[in-house]
């Protein structure tokens, strides 16, 4: 079962190694398609994402994920939109990859 689609292939592995840590049986799929990003459609479908093998660990597998992604406020990080070039960032990140200004959201 698709369990996670990653943002790129280095979460997908972290990820997924965190849940065969808590022995849950997956593995990653999909990565040899996000090098051809660009030649084919960014979207879901070229993705890399973690297989899990048993439905059943889905429930803890979720949560574990969800642990992760949390901080320790309990504020997940959420994508943010650059008010300079209006490219999508990742919400771990500060400052916009493309264009390098930084996030000012929630500041007054």
């Amino acid at each position: 079962m698709k369990l996670y689609i990653a943002n790129n292939p280095t979460e997908a592995h972290i990820l997924c190694g965190l849940l065969q840590q808590s022995n849950i049986k997956c593995e990653v799929r999909g990565e040899q398609w996000f090098g051809l990003r660009g030649e084919i459609p960014a979207d879901d479908q070229s993705a890399p994402y973690i297989w899990l093998f048993n439905r059943l660990d889905a429930d803890y597998a979720w949560e574990l994920i969800r642990q992760t992604q949390t901080d320790n406020s309990g504020i997940l990080y959420k994508n943010w939109v650059c008010s300079n070039c209006g490219e999508t960032n990742e919400g771990q990140f500060a400052v916009c990859w493309k264009c390098g200004k930084p996030d000012h959201q929630g500041c007054d």
